[in-house]
This record gives C-alpha cells, structure tokens and sequence, in this order.
C-alpha cells in the first residue's frame, strides 16, 4: 500500500507542477527591447506595436509620454506598415513648439473598441524629443 500512495502523490505533484509550469507561460509575455535613444521615430513606433502586440506593457509605457495614449493591454496591433512621415511643429497654448515627427501607417485592430474598431485603419503618431537624452517618444496618436 504504501507503494502505491507514494507513486499516486508523486504523479499528484508532477501534475501540480506541470499545470502551474503551463500557466505561468501563458500569463508571460515576450520582452521587446526598448529601441536605442538616437532610433528614428519609425523605430520607436514600430517597438511600440511589437510590445502592445506581445502585451509587453512596460515597454509600451516607455514609449509614450502619457500611459494613458498606451493601448497596451486593451487591444492588439498587427500588419503595421509606415506610408509616410512628416514633420511639423507642436501646437502649444503659447504658440508654435518644437518641431515634431508625424509617422502615417497602415495598421490592422483587433480587441477594438467605437475609437478604433477590429480592422484596417490610417493611423498617425505623433513623436517628439522627450525621451532619455532627447529619444523620440510617443505623445499623441490618431487619424489627423
């Protein structure tokens, strides 16, 4: 009997353990590296599609200036292509600021909500040089 209650506890623990094994993989999520500070501002955008994509949100977050432009966690970006980029000055409420990078691209949304439904969709972002030692960063995203 007691041969039998010790392969029954380890086939039990083997079980545990393979169960909890599969469901911390599941939970994790694929580090995407935070581009380097002189990256172009198409680099920074596409980094920043790969972590929302792999649901790697402190890379995202470190990509904006506001965690709140961040969607990562709420919907998935995928078939991201550049179509343009423009540079233009920042509107400020004294005026005209620095001079910023408008990145145009296509994008395919998934997990979308009324702002920006499961789809094919023209996106811009807008970057501008308030990262670590003047890196471009997210500030704002949107259709125009």
């Amino acid at each position: 009997m007691t041969i039998g209650r010790i392969t029954w506890r380890r086939v039990l623990a083997v079980t545990l353990a393979s169960a909890l094994s599969l469901s911390i993989a599941a939970c994790s999520t694929a580090r995407v590296p935070i581009p380097p500070d002189d990256a172009t501002p198409e680099q920074v955008v596409q980094a920043y599609a790969d972590a929302v994509h792999a649901r790697d949100c402190k890379t995202a977050e470190a990509l904006v200036n506001d965690r709140g432009q961040s969607w990562c966690g709420s919907i998935d970006i995928t078939a991201l292509k550049v179509i343009e980029l423009t540079q233009e000055r920042k509107a400020t409420d004294s005026g005209q600021g620095p001079m910023i990078q408008r990145v145009w691209l296509t994008l395919r949304s998934q997990g979308g909500d009324i702002s920006i439904p499961d789809g094919d969709h023209t996106w811009s972002y807008l970057l501008d040089r308030t990262g670590p030692n003047g890196a471009w960063r997210i500030y704002d995203q949107g259709t125009g």
